[in-house]
Parts: structure tokens; sequence; C-alpha cells
């Protein structure tokens, strides 16, 4: 467990990130740079990922696979979830029943979340439920970990498929935002090291976090259950920075790093693979 203590190293660039003054643009136009870092995070996080799980051959082999497929469906499912909170109604159509309703109960809690005149907590809510469930749950799904036996391989085929999502947002961010708005060079250091490593904890933990039977449609209910401790603290992350509470928000960074080897550990020796 000692070699997860490089985890805490993820947490400098957000710390230099709130102290450091917006300054001059790091990329004044349209280019390749953000997929050139992308390129650059992935060469640093996959092996980092071996080395910290212990995979063997085959499993790193597999795991790659991993992350082209969170970094494309994963994110892609998140958006379209996204879209589709807009129509609640349409929701209750096609799912029908609990599950239709407890959707459009996400789809409101996420339309809310942005609206300043309301309490942080009814933020935090809105991040919790419209996007820290749907994005963990879209990770998770792209680790497929139902077909991978011992827990240190589940987690770490969730960290990887949470590096391939913060791979594909930090690109996605870059071109919409970062470049128009012209961020200063700490931000994409912020969103290529931090951002994509705590996409990747918080993956591993939700991937841990669900329960034997999670594909059982029959039993969505409990998948979500055991996936809100994760989403609720990328909610409250989300929610306290969007609030200008970046010192509150690093705390729960902290802790959300610090849950991953603490639940791996705890997981192992319930399961005897210690």
């Amino acid at each position: 467990m000692k070699r997860f203590i490089w985890l805490l190293l993820l947490l400098i660039p957000y710390w230099v990130w709130i102290q450091h003054p917006q300054g001059t643009p790091h990329l004044a136009g349209p280019c390749l740079t953000p997929l050139a870092y992308a390129a650059f995070s992935a060469l640093l996080f996959l092996p980092k990922a071996w080395w910290l799980f212990k995979l063997d051959r085959d499993d790193c082999l597999a795991s790659i696979s991993r992350l082209a497929w969170s970094s494309i469906g994963g994110l892609g499912l998140v958006h379209l979830l996204t879209y589709a909170m807009g129509y609640p109604s349409l929701a209750k159509l096609f799912l029908g029943g609990p599950a239709g309703y407890a959707f459009s109960g996400v789809g409101m809690a996420n339309a809310i979340k942005d609206v300043e005149s309301l309490p942080l907590w009814v933020s935090i809510l809105g991040y919790t439920l419209g996007v820290g469930l749907t994005e963990e749950a879209a990770k998770a799904i792209a680790a497929r970990s139902d077909i991978i036996d011992g827990m240190r391989t589940r987690a770490a085929f969730g960290f990887v498929s949470g590096v391939g999502f913060g791979l594909a947002e930090a690109v996605q961010y870059s071109y919409h935002h970062y470049i128009p708005e012209n961020a200063d060079w700490v931000v994409y250091v912020l969103r290529f090291f931090f951002c994509v490593g705590f996409h990747g904890c918080m993956s591993a933990v939700a991937v841990l976090s669900l329960p034997h039977d999670w594909w059982d449609s029959d039993r969505w209910w409990n998948t979500a259950l055991r996936l809100l401790p994760i989403a609720f603290l990328h909610g409250a992350y989300d929610a306290l920075l969007g609030r200008a509470h970046p010192v509150w928000a690093g705390i729960v960074a902290t802790v959300t790093i610090l849950l991953l080897p603490v639940l791996l550990w705890v997981q192992e020796e319930h399961a005897g693979e210690v």
C-alpha cells in the first residue's frame, strides 16, 4: 500500500492553481497541443497504473482497451444521459416505473445545480445526482469489472477507465473553454494531470463499490445506491469549486484520493486476497 502515496502528488497542481493568478494565455489559438498533452498524460498514467496495482502483462494489455473505450464511449454516454435529462417525460415513457421517475429526478437535480440563488446543499445535491452519479456509472460500465477476477485488478481497470474519461474531457475543455478563454498554463497542468488522475481515483472507487450483480437491470437501484458515496464526493467537489470554495474542494479531493487505497485494503482483507 506504500506505493499509493504517489497519488498524493496529484494534489500539487491543484494547490498551485488556487493560488496562481491569471497570467499570460498559454495557447493563443486552435492547435494540436491539447492532443499532445493528452498523449503525454496517457503515457504517464498507464504505466503508473500498471505499477500501482501490480498488473501482469495480459492485464496491462487488456487495460488499454478500457482507456480507449472510456475516452470515447464513457464520455459519449455521459453526454447522451445529460441530453436525456432535459426531457424527463421521455425518460418516464421509455424507462417506465421507478426507473423512469428516478431518472426524471436526476434530471431535475441537474437542472438546478448551477442556480446561485439556491443554497450550497442544493448545488451539491444537483452535482451529486446530475454529474457525479452519471459520470461514475459511465466510467464503471466502461471498466467492465464484471469479467475481472481480483479486487486489485478491478480497481486498476476502474482507474484506467477514469484516466481515459479524464483525457477525453481534458481535450474537450481545452478546445471549448480554455483556448477561447485564454487560460493560463497552470489550468492545463491541472486538467491534464490532476483532473485525469482524480477521475482515475474516483472511477476505481466506483468499481470497488459496485455490487457483484451490478449488470442486472432488475437491480439498478442497488447499483445506484452503492455508487452514491463516490458520486457525493464528486458532486461536493464540483459544487464547492463552482461556489468559489477551492480550499474545501481541495479537502474533498484529498479525502477522495486517500479513500482508494483504504477501500482497496478493506476489500482485499475481507476477500482474503492480502
